[in-house]
């Protein structure tokens, strides 16, 4: 029951609404959806972070692994500091699990990560794979040592 003033003149009359309304149900309807948004929300930003940290933590490992000096030592480089590397930075996700691939002169790791999600046919994503991340990163085999030899060579013949 509410009341609303209309003033006349400096005198001041107060008239009954006397509209019934269900504002107990309204209430509990707008809590549970706020709720739910912001559950969501909170998932959705654990997904994104994970996705970007792990793209980034296999890139460092690949390319920390392409710049070996040994090119036979590249992919057991990889497996031996892909779990240091993807470490426990992840929210909200399993066992981060990840690959290597190693084809000519070009290395590639994927990694793979599930978001745990508590109730997971509620918060669904767009897809087959669902919350599931999935990345690879590619970086290109190269000998550092080599490449600043061989251009010392080339700078000490152009200045002879």
């Amino acid at each position: 029951m509410s009341v609303s003033p209309f003033g006349n003149g400096g005198h001041v009359m107060f008239m009954k609404k006397c509209a019934k309304g269900y504002m107990t149900l309204e209430a509990t309807f707008l809590i549970t959806w706020t709720m739910f948004v912001f559950v969501l929300l909170i998932y959705l930003s654990f997904y994104t972070y994970d996705k970007c940290v792990l793209f980034q933590d296999a890139y460092t490992v690949c390319f920390k692994g392409s710049i070996q000096k040994d090119e036979k030592q590249v992919v057991p480089y990889i497996n031996a500091n892909m779990q240091k590397q993807f470490g426990k930075k992840y929210f909200g996700v399993g066992k981060v699990k990840g690959t290597v691939d190693k084809n000519g002169n070009t290395t590639s790791v994927t990694g793979e990560c599930q978001v745990k999600v508590p109730i997971r046919q509620i918060f669904t994503m767009h897809g087959e794979a669902g919350w599931k991340i999935t990345t690879r990163a590619k970086a290109q085999i190269a000998n550092p040592t080599k490449i600043i030899r061989k251009c010392r060579f080339v700078g000490s013949l152009l200045r002879n």
